[in-house]
């Protein structure tokens, strides 16, 4: 619901975004799909359970990718009560794009979760 209602303000905005989850039915994400391959998007949300998908990552060889943004970033620290495994392979981004600058975002990361992040999605300080 989050994803969604950030891609509801940012097209009213202007902006040309979507987002890839396990809710849309399956002609909804090919639709999607498309439009990501013809660079018909700004901007596209993905949960790291749908983004290290084989067919997500051939999807995104593909159009020419600005940025990742990791969202919760907090989520990869076995510190945190929000501990999702998903997060930490994530790190293989910076193998399959190397050009493509990564940020890490959170508000919920003291000193020793945010080395922790920058370690575990080998992230530059």
């Amino acid at each position: 619901a989050l994803m969604e209602d950030q891609v509801r303000g940012l097209r009213q905005s202007g902006v040309r975004a979507s987002a890839l989850n396990s809710a849309l039915p399956p002609g909804e994400a090919g639709r999607i799909e498309t439009a990501l391959g013809a660079g018909a998007l700004d901007l596209l949300y993905v949960a790291p359970e749908r983004l290290l998908q084989p067919r997500t990552l051939e999807l995104l060889d593909e159009p020419s990718i600005a940025l990742f943004a990791i969202d919760e970033a907090h989520c990869v620290s076995q510190w945190g009560h929000d501990f999702r495994p998903e997060y930490l392979q994530l790190a293989e981004l910076a193998t399959r794009f190397p050009g493509v600058p990564r940020l890490a975002l959170t508000a919920t990361a003291d000193a020793r979760t945010r080395g922790e992040i920058l370690q575990r999605l080998v992230l530059d300080d």
